[in-house]
Order: C-alpha cells, then structure tokens, then sequence
C-alpha cells in the first residue's frame, strides 16, 4: 500500500510498504496509556526501513495512493 504523508509545514512523504493498511500506520502514532490512547509526541520512524523520522505531532493529513 502506499500512503502519503502530508506534514503542517507542506513537505510530503510517501510510504510504501506490503501488507500495511492505514490502520497499521495509525497505530504507530499512538501510545496506549490507561487513560486511551495518545498522541505521540516525540520522533517516530515513518517507514520500515527506518530511513525517515517525523514527528507525529505535526501530521496534517494523510492520503491512500493508488498502486
């Protein structure tokens, strides 16, 4: 699948990984507490191959692309 990744500053990344679904890359995104879920605020790898960190923070959207 490939997801782009739309940032609050413009920059865009795309991700493309197999067997991956925009419900596995939301949950990269959150911390599961006993409270529910939070937001991560600190550096995440983007994709698998642990070449991109981003910030989940200032994520402004994200986008499924066709394959």
């Amino acid at each position: 699948m490939k997801i782009k990744v739309i940032m609050n500053s413009g920059k865009e990344y795309v991700v493309v990984e197999e067997n991956y679904s925009v419900n596995d890359f939301k949950k990269t995104l959150y911390n599961d507490r006993p409270e529910g879920r939070e937001l991560f605020n600190g550096f995440i790898y983007l994709d698998h191959a642990k070449k991109i960190t981003i910030n989940p923070t200032h994520i402004s959207s994200i986008e499924v692309l066709q394959e």
